[in-house]
Parts: structure tokens; sequence; C-alpha cells
């Protein structure tokens, strides 16, 4: 017997169809056996990659046994927000010649969009595919040719163990998964479960097994069994379905009948979406070209259809990830994937920025009117308590940053849709809104990052929380006064809109906002540094009556500007593509006085970079709000300004030698999260060491822009050898290692899987971009000693 697993090309011959080109198989693993029904790799994450497809909430794997060939292990389920493997196996096949059971030799492998199994006898050849054929269905394709009177035979189990530790009847006995056989099949139903942290079910859901041929059915224990004969060649498709609900149950069960009445039409289609999504990467060099159908399929894979609270199509950033599955979408992650969606799905790219857009938060919101144009951190399937749900994810506690009208300009370039343009058009503009009223504490122009108005972070009377921490206890506090008196006093405290405005940076822990270990704090107080560099202050922003609107950290932040930069001048843009030429005039005006601000306070000569500014209690003599934040280092907030086209060509210089020291971000996986010389790097932090692609990416087109285009991909390409599995069938990571090129955090993400096809949109699939011509500043600099 024979398992393709790893990533190979080749000429497949298979079921009497020949396929006139080579094909990328196995671009991501997707074998495995699961034996829990919540497996965790050392990140907490699924060490599975599932085939999930068509916007479906369930996903199936090819096993790995020989034992369990002919069906399918590892059929999964979104339980609302969270994955979880529930079979063990389904359609199991296995054929019996009189009372001998047939063994086969065996070739199973995955193409984009499907999942493939050949099985040969000298008394049979079996054929069986999977493909996902509506947002709730997949569909098993089962071919067999013999000359000989055959028995069938299928099953499936039910997995009953949860994890580790606890069988599913210890943790969630409400569960209860019922198997019941009828003549069209086999149906499983699930008891109501709430568990806003692990398992939703809402007591309707069912997984259905359907055929287009009758089998007898029976059902024992936590198994099925069917069975049939043949005597002669033999095609049957399977419908395998899930859903959330009674609604979705007679929705799809009208849909399976459809479906099973014409298979070959739904299997036809689906190839066809498949051909058309790859479609653009078929000339590429063939290490691209499979990279470039992994990123196709990470990307597919996390696509979610509407359901509970988002009626939009939606992607997650990632399906097997602890955190990040279901529909849960953020802003951040949705400007960067429909980036790159729209390259080769334009419908889902625009639906997913609806889907944030949708919950856009109105003048007339029950919950936080002062809000009005923001954009929640994250929403998903189920509402939070204050709105009416019982889901734990919503996040209401912060934006994200504001490169919402670059999205929605790259999508419409490549959708042409001018009608939604117009229609998405003053969404953006609220939202640019909100980022003055509500994040521009000194009214300059240039918002910061903060918190809004919650649970979280204040108490009924708008005062700030905070925790003073003496050994293993902390103490909640309140008020910006006691924040401050506790600082001074060299208190060890903690304040959660700090972690706010770190997400609505979409950096969390970056040290540019004051995250540092105790241990990297000693080591930096004994080399001659002040604890109280690493400290931050907050400030509340109030409207002109003195109402709350929420909190700003105060310190400009030089990324949030370049961002903001871009977001405004994008929207002078869309603004003329509309025919509004007078507001289009005004946001220009306004881009051009951000970017001169950027330039003329955010970069310190001395070290050649840019960095946030620390407000200061008034404004310099300069106009700037205060001085750059040397001391906490660099980070990839430092080319920004590049990626973003604010930089002059003089700045672009000076801070590119520091992008291509190898003291600095030149290290094995290049342009990490933090400078090597960064007091609080650290190669395995989150976001003061590891490598994200989307900094990767801003770093790579920075330099692009201004003429370093042999660095820029010669940094490419390090990153795509010494990324750890990128080139072979290993999922698509959340981050890397800069130092040793070592997978981190999620499998399977999507932000790194658009910023992969937009780096081989832009490095192999474009020309270069004539550089910006190199001019020494006139504007007056910063200067720190």
């Amino acid at each position: 017997m024979k398992v393709l697993t790893g990533m190979v090309l080749l000429v497949l011959f298979v079921a009497c169809e020949t396929y006139a080109s080579p094909k990328i198989i196995n671009a991501v693993s997707r074998f495995g056996h699961p034996q829990v029904m919540m497996p965790a790799d050392k990140f907490g994450h699924s060490p599975y990659s599932p085939l999930f497809d068509n916007g479906a909430w369930h996903g199936h794997l090819l096993p790995d046994s020989p034992a369990e060939y002919g069906g399918f292990t590892g059929n999964a389920i979104i339980t609302e927000e969270y994955l979880t493997y529930l079979f063990e196996r389904i359609e199991r096949l296995q054929i019996f010649h009189g009372e001998t059971k047939l063994q086969f030799d065996a070739v199973l492998y995955s193409l984009p969009g499907e999942l493939v199994q050949t099985l040969r006898h000298e008394l049979a050849t079996v054929t069986i595919r999977l493909r996902f054929v509506s947002e709730r269905v997949s569909l098993i394709q089962t071919t067999i040719h013999t000359k000989q009177r055959l028995t069938l035979k299928l099953d499936g189990k039910l997995l009953h163990q949860l994890n580790d530790q606890q069988t599913l009847d210890q943790q969630y006995p409400k569960l209860a998964p019922t198997m019941v056989a009828s003549e069209s099949g086999i149906s499983t139903t699930f008891g109501r479960v709430r568990d806003p942290w692990a398992l939703l079910t809402s007591g309707s859901n069912e997984y259905s097994i359907a055929r287009t041929i009758p089998f007898k059915n029976a059902v024992e224990n936590n198994r099925y069994y069917s069975e049939t004969q043949t005597s002669g060649d033999l095609q049957f498709y399977t419908a395998i379905s899930y859903v959330h609900n009674q609604q979705e149950r007679i929705q799809t069960a009208k849909a399976v009948a459809k479906i099973l009445s014409s298979p070959v039409t739904y299997w036809q289609r689906s190839k066809a979406r498949w051909t058309g999504y790859l479609a653009r990467y078929q000339t590429l060099p063939r290490d691209k070209q499979t990279l470039a159908i992994k990123a196709v399929e990470t990307l597919i894979g996390n696509w979610r259809t509407p359901a509970g609270a988002i009626a939009f199509d939606t992607v997650s950033p990632s399906v097997s990830a602890r955190w990040f599955s279901g529909n849960l979408t953020w802003p951040w992650d949705s400007w960067k994937q429909a980036s790159a969606l729209r390259l080769f799905a334009p419908d889902l790219a625009k639906a997913n920025i609806d889907a944030v857009f949708s919950y856009q938060i109105a003048a007339n919101d029950p919950v936080r009117p002062q809000d009005k144009g923001l954009l929640p951190d994250l929403i998903g399937y189920n509402l939070p308590p204050e709105r009416g749900g019982d889901g734990g994810n919503w996040s209401e506690r912060n934006s994200k940053p504001s490169l919402a009208a670059w999205a929605v300009l790259n999508t419409y370039y490549a959708s042409k849709d001018k009608a939604w343009l117009a229609q998405i058009y003053p969404k953006l503009v609220v939202y640019r809104d909100w980022w003055l009223r509500n994040r521009d504490h000194n009214q300059n122009g240039i918002p910061e990052f903060g918190a809004t108005i919650d649970k979280h972070h204040n108490n009924q009377a708008g005062e700030l929380l905070f925790y003073l921490h003496e050994g293993k206890q902390k103490h909640a506090r309140f008020g910006l006064k006691a924040y401050r008196d506790a600082q001074t006093q060299g208190k060890q405290i903690s304040i959660p809109a700090q972690t706010a405005a770190s997400w609505e940076s979409g950096r969390d822990d970056a040290a540019n906002f004051g995250f540092i270990s105790p241990q990297q704090l000693e080591i930096y107080v004994k080399q001659g540094g002040d604890a109280k560099d690493w400290q931050v202050e907050f400030a509340s922003n109030k409207d002109a009556q003195g109402h709350l609107l929420g909190y700003s950290l105060m310190q400009e932040s030089v990324d949030g500007a370049s961002y903001f930069y871009s977001d405004t001048k994008n929207l002078s843009t869309i603004a003329n593509i509309l025919a509004k030429p007078q507001e289009a005039k005004a946001f220009s005006a306004q881009a051009k006085q951000i970017a001169d601000y950027i330039n003329r306070c955010m970069f310190d000569d001395n070290s050649g970079y840019y960095y946030d500014i620390r407000i200061a209690p008034s404004p310099l003599a300069n106009g700037c709000a205060g001085k750059p934040i040397i001391e906490r280092g660099r980070g990839p907030e430092g080319w920004a300004p590049l990626f973003n086209q604010v930089a002059t060509a003089y700045h672009a210089k000076r801070v590119s030698e520091v992008m291509l020291s190898p003291s600095e971000f030149n290290t094995y996986i290049p342009l990490g999260s933090a400078s090597q010389t960064n007091p609080a790097f650290g190669a395995n932090i989150y976001w003061r060491g590891r490598v994200w692609l989307d900094q990767l990416y801003f770093g790579l087109m920075g330099l692009r822009y201004y003429g370093y285009e042999t660095e820029a991909n010669t940094l490419l390409q390090r990153f795509m050898q010494n990324a750890d599995g990128l080139l072979q069938n290993a999922p698509i990571r959340e981050n890397y290692n800069p130092l040793t090129g070592e997978q981190q955090g999620a499998p399977n993400f999507s932000w790194s899987a658009a910023h992969i096809l937009l780096m081989i949109e832009a490095f192999e699939m474009d020309k270069p971009k004539v550089p910006i011509k190199e001019e020494k500043p006139v504007s007056q600099q910063i200067t720190t000693n």
C-alpha cells in the first residue's frame, strides 16, 4: 500500500481520468487520524489540517494507516466558534468476495479542493474522491470497476474521548451525540452545550450521511454499519452535511436532495470553481506555484458562509487554530485577506469586508453610542452578553489600524463594482471620523491607539482600571491619578487598557507599547536604562460637552500614523472615482499634512529610524507632540512609512540600512517583529521577535517602492527557503522564528497566506516599481542625544 504524503509533482492517471498537465498534490498534508475530539499541538492548536471548502462548517482528513483506507478520518465540525473532531471515521469502504475481504494496494493524496483514494485489487479497482459542492455539503464519489459479485460494507465511528484527560461524557454529558439509521442514510444529532470558551451547540445540530443508492443501515453503540452488493461496475455518491440548527436542517435537506438528484453537475461546478481559483498561478515557476496554491487552499479553507450573528461570507484567521476558528472576524486580518482574495475570488473579498462593516457602531447604538463609526476588534457567531448573546470571543474593547480604504480600493480595482464602492465609501468616512474624534487626544490630526469604554477597562464612573500586583495576588484600583501615583512609587502594576491599545495596533505585546519581560527589564536597568522608560501613560478623551469617549495611549504611533495617511490618501482616490472632487481635495490635503508630520516629528536622524512619539504636556516648538521613544528599541513600525510611501528617499535610505543590517533585522528569517538590539527582543516572543508575514510584506514592499528591489528579493528568497515547512507540505504558520526558521503560532493562518500571495504577485508577476528620487528632507527633524 502506498500513501503519497510529500509535496509531490506528478502526472496522475486515476480511474481512467487523465490530467493533461502535471498536478501539484499534497500542497498541505491532509492526512491524520485523531483519537480525541480536541487534539492539540504544543501551541494549543489542531495538529491536523482537514480539507474545508466552499464555506462549509465541516471538514475531512485522509487516513494515514492501512486499516482506515477506503474511508475518511478526522471528520471535523465547527461548533460555532471552535473546531471539534466528531467521527473517528466515516464511510470506510470494505469489499468482500464471498467471505473473503479484499486487500487493496492504495494510493492516497489531496488535490486543491479534493481528497483522492485509489484502491487496486485483481478483482476490483476503486476510486474514492471527495469534494465540497455547497455551503453545507461535501460529496463523495465512489467508482468501482469489477466483473465479480461483491459485497460492499461501509462503517463509521464516533469519537468519545474529548482530550487526553477527559471523555466527552465527563466534560459535556449534555452533548450526547445520537446516531439514527434510516433508509436514506445515517444522521447524528447533538444536545445543547453553551461553553463560550470551548464548545457551543444549539441542541438541533445535525451531521447527516445520504447516498444515491440504497444500503441496509444499522447503528450499534457509537458505530454505524451499511451494506449493499454489486455484480459489476458501480458508481454512487454520498452527501455529507453538517448544520447548526433546525432552520439550516430544513434548507440543507432540500439542497442534499437536489445534489443527489444531479451529483455530476455539482461535482463539475466544484472542479470549475477551483480551476478558476488557480488559473492565475499556472505559469509561475514550480516552487512559487506550489506555494501559491497552498496559500489559496489556506484562504479558501478558512472561508465560512453566513451563520449565527454574521450574515455575510467571511474568512477567519485559521479554521484549525484554537482561538481563530468559526466565523471569527477581525478587521485587521480582513483588510489583508481581502487584498489577496481579490486576486482570485473578488466576491469573497467584498463579502469579507462587508462582514466587518456589518457591525460598525451606529449613532443610535444601544451599547456604545459614543463610538459611532467604530469597527469592533472582533465579531463572530455569537453576540456578547451586552448585546443579548452568550459569546465570549466577541470584543469591542478596541478597533484595528485603519487600512480599510486600502483593502476596499484593492478590491474595487479587481471587481470593478462601483455600486459596492459607493455603498461602502460613507462607512469608510465615518470610520475615519471615529479615529479623529475618539482617539486624537491632542487634536492634532494624528490619532493614537487606545481603548474603548468597556467593563474590562473602567468602572461605572469611567475611572480607568489597573491592577496592583503583590506576590501572586492582584488588586483592582481605579483612576488615572492613582495609576500615576503607583507608577511614581515604582509599584508593580498592569493596566488592561495597555493590552487593548496594543491590540488596536494589530501588534499585541510589541515593545513600543511598553511591553518587556521582568527579566529583560532587569537587564535593561543594570545596563544603565531607566525602568520608567517602559511605563505608559493614558488620557481620557471627551467630547465638547465633557462626555467620556474612551482612552488614548499617550503616544503617537508611527505605524498608526502611516496607515492613517494611506487611509486618507485612498479615501481621496475613492472620492475621485465617485465624482466627489471637493471631498477628494480635502482628503488629499490632509494626507499631505500627515506625511509632513511623520517625517518631521517621528524620524530620529541619529539612529536613522522612525519611532513612536511620547506625547509631552504641551507641543514642542516645532509643532511636534513630543520626541521619539528611541529607548524602547526598533520594531517594524519603523518601516511603515516606507510601505505607505510616506518617507522621503533620504529617510527610506536610512531606514533600509537598519533593515538590512545583520545585527538588526537581517536575520535567518528576515524582518522580525523586533530588532535584535531591542531590549525586549526574544526570538520566540509573539510580537517582540517572531517574524510575521504582514510585517515582512510591508518591509519588502517598502524597500521595493524606494528602489531596493534586489535587496528585497534577496530577503524574500531567504524567507521562502528558510521558513520551516513552507516549501514542503506543512501548513502556512502564523509566524516564524527569526533565528531558526521554526514554525510558530497558528497553522493554516490566513493573513500569512494572503501576504505570500501578495509577495508572489509583486515579485514574480509584476514589474519593478520606479524608485522615488532621493532628496534631503527640508522639514525639521527631531534628534535625541
